[in-house]
């Protein structure tokens, strides 16, 4: 009778316990439509972005405030990073919702290549009004035609033209942010021939796939920078790519994941306060995407109002670079954060035409491939 009624509080205190993780709510039921706060979280992370080349286009990179609090991090890096698991978790979603190679395929390109196009001509115009050379001389330079078509085709960015802010603090870099663009083009192919051999739909052959492909990088790194042409940055390319495949991850496992506020506090501490070095170390990738996806898909913390404005973050991302540095080359001896607060907005102003004007008409073409 002891230990019967011993055994019964056991089971009510392992109820009280574990309610939370019973009654949270699952991804799998908030995914279906635009409620969500994806919209949001790309723009912080591209606005991250901006913040963190104020300072690195000012020779003044060492201020930036998230790298003196948490020098294993930037603002750069984390917003990034934030892309990085957004594009995963939506890229696998278009597949499984659209499992078709036409669909997939133009789906992809009509939301990279007309902004990176525009993207592409726009700073080679301000690269040409900074340079020394004479305009003639500036676009028949062999350096502009290669940096056109190599950068416009997304697979092998360039990021110097002719004497293009060459007496700028951080000179010859044009466009550092599409550095990018390559690394995640070629994790949309590898996705692509995962679906197109249906590993995706079988979440569990999907995760051996990106286990043994997580264990062959960490042991052959430079057959990834072969593959990947990562150059001597192949620990942040694994990085990068083991981000895009916990949020493809997070998706075809989404019906079991719950969303739990006080979870998603805890990894926050767990960053901030880093035990071990496991907070913004080995534990860093796993603690982000879980946060994001708190953030992104819980109920009581959407903010559906945001959604109405356009999608301005990938225009943010891909024009604030070349602007930022037309202003320091202009204006001599700016402070990073009145750079910010000019910068911003004026890269926002040229996102919101891009979007509506080129990045959402594009995306209207969409239906025409399913």
């Amino acid at each position: 009778m002891t230990l019967s009624l011993r055994a019964a509080g056991l089971t009510q205190v392992g109820q009280r316990l574990f309610a939370p993780l019973r009654l949270a709510p699952r991804l799998g039921g908030l995914t279906a439509g635009r409620s969500n706060n994806i919209q949001l979280l790309r723009l912080l992370a591209a606005a991250a972005v901006v913040m963190f080349h104020c300072y690195a286009l000012t020779d003044q990179w060492t201020r930036e405030p998230l790298y003196r609090l948490a020098p294993e991090l930037n603002l750069g890096a984390l917003g990034v990073k934030m892309f990085f698991v957004i594009s995963g978790f939506l890229v696998t979603q278009s597949w499984l919702k659209h499992p078709r190679a036409k669909t997939f395929l133009a789906s992809r390109v009509l939301r990279i290549y007309p902004a990176l196009i525009a993207a592409t001509l726009f700073t080679i115009g301000l690269a040409a009004a900074s340079s020394a050379l004479p305009p003639r001389a500036f676009f028949s330079d062999p350096l502009t035609l290669d940096y056109l078509w190599r950068t416009a085709s997304g697979f092998e960015v360039r990021d110097r033209l002719p004497a293009a802010f060459a007496t700028n603090p951080f000179p010859d870099a044009v466009n550092g942010s599409l550095w990018t663009l390559p690394i995640e083009l070629r994790l949309y192919l590898m996705l692509f021939f995962a679906g197109l051999v249906a590993l995706i739909p079988r979440r569990v052959w999907w995760t051996t796939a990106i286990v043994l492909g997580i264990v062959a990088c960490t042991l052959w790194p430079e057959a990834l920078a072969r593959v990947v042409n990562a150059g001597p940055n192949v620990l942040v390319v694994l990085k990068l790519e083991l981000l895009f495949a916990l949020g493809s991850l997070a998706y075809v496992w989404r019906d079991a994941i719950p969303l739990l506020r006080s979870a998603a506090a805890v990894a926050i501490l767990l960053i901030a306060w880093n035990p071990a070095g496991l907070g913004r170390g080995a534990l860093f990738e796993p603690l982000l995407a879980y946060t994001m996806l708190v953030v992104a898909y819980h109920p009581r913390l959407q903010w559906p109002a945001f959604n109405r404005v356009g999608d301005y973050s990938y225009g943010l991302y891909v024009y604030s670079f070349p602007l930022q540095q037309t202003l320091v080359q202009r204006v001599s001896g700016w402070e990073p954060l009145v750079l910010f607060a000019v910068a911003l907005p004026s890269a926002l102003a040229v996102a919101a035409l891009s979007w509506h004007a080129l990045e959402r008409p594009a995306l209207g073409l969409k239906s025409r491939f399913r």
